[in-house]
């Protein structure tokens, strides 16, 4: 069954109730005066992912009937008008009674093969290898290594927890991306160093590969060492005990590190320190420019044709519009 032939919940209109299949993610119950009162639940309908209360039921009661994380139900919501918002009501809940469905059928991946992506990044690094004259191994070979080295890993990883990227495969994806417009740039502000550029942006975040624990499913979580260290500091520190395997040219490993560390570009965004060179500048705002647009293009997929997003996008500083076309 393909899950996304049915609209999605977000485009629900006041004054209608939604009937259709969804994949739960957890039911909390919610406590008022010491007593618990209703139920949060978590769902994803194979665009978006949102929470739903339920009254008049606990958690307990929910997992008795099946309704449990991970279990795909059929969801009955009312959509009412509160306060001049959309409400979303659940009025009933329960294992789904459709065939051939299952929690695969909600996952979330990649527009471009990964298999496809990953050779495709390998291609750039090699063809943008510089042994400066035969005297260094190329940088570029560090980066194909490292990623090579945790190939199944990378190809399966979410890029973030929320926010942008946040599914399976979501970090070679805005890699994939990342070095394709690193490429690309270099052809117009010829003073970058192409190499060093398509180097960091290919594994400015490979140290998410330890930042986050990626469920099978696309959901992501921060892992303990994710949460001491930060993935710029575990991605410069990896680049670092690799860098000396193998004659890597030391300045181009150094400003490698450098980058990995800067590339949010601002302290208060988590850069550990601040540009300093042009392909640092450069990488940072290549980061921002690709997760702005899939916070966009995340956006859309819940958007009918001509609309203004009903609420700011998290991670912009406004509401978008989808053109009518």
């Amino acid at each position: 069954m393909d899950i996304r032939s049915f609209q999605p919940i977000e485009r629900a209109e006041i004054g209608t109730t939604v009937n259709r299949p969804v994949l739960v993610l957890s039911v909390t119950d919610v406590y008022k005066n010491g007593k618990q009162s209703y139920v949060k639940i978590s769902m994803r309908d194979g665009f978006s992912e949102f929470t739903v209360n339920m009254f008049k039921t606990s958690k307990a009661e929910l997992a008795g009937k099946g309704v449990i994380k991970y279990a795909v139900c059929d969801v009955f919501i009312d959509v009412t008008d509160y306060k001049g918002s959309k409400s979303m009501l659940v009025q009933d809940i329960f294992p789904t009674k459709a065939e051939g469905i299952s929690a695969d059928d909600f996952v979330k991946l990649p527009p471009v093969d990964r298999e496809l992506m990953f050779n495709e990044i390998t291609d750039i690094l090699n063809s943008a290898a510089d042994d400066m004259n035969g005297e260094f191994t190329p940088l570029s070979a560090l980066a194909v290594k490292l990623l090579s080295d945790n190939k199944e890993s990378f190809m399966s990883s979410s890029a973030a927890v929320s926010v942008h990227h946040n599914f399976l495969g979501g970090l070679i994806y805005h890699t994939y991306r990342m070095v394709k417009a690193a490429d690309k740039i270099s052809d117009v502000y010829t003073n970058l160093d192409r190499e060093l550029l398509v180097s960091a942006a290919a594994i400015h975040d490979i140290g998410k590969l330890w930042e986050y624990e990626t469920h099978r499913l696309g959901d992501a979580d921060y892992t303990p060492t994710g949460i001491l260290f930060g993935h710029a500091f575990m991605g410069a520190s990896l680049v670092k005990s690799k860098g000396g395997e193998k004659p890597y040219h030391p300045e181009k490993v150094k400003l490698l590190r450098h980058m990995i560390l800067s590339h949010h570009g601002a302290l208060e965004w988590g850069a550990v320190v601040l540009p300093a060179i042009p392909e640092a500048f450069a990488l940072h705002y290549i980061d921002n420019l690709d997760a702005k647009l899939n916070i966009v293009e995340t956006a859309y997929e819940t958007m009918d044709n001509g609309t203004v997003s009903a609420n700011k996008p998290f991670g912009l500083d406004g509401r978008v519009y989808k053109p009518k076309y």
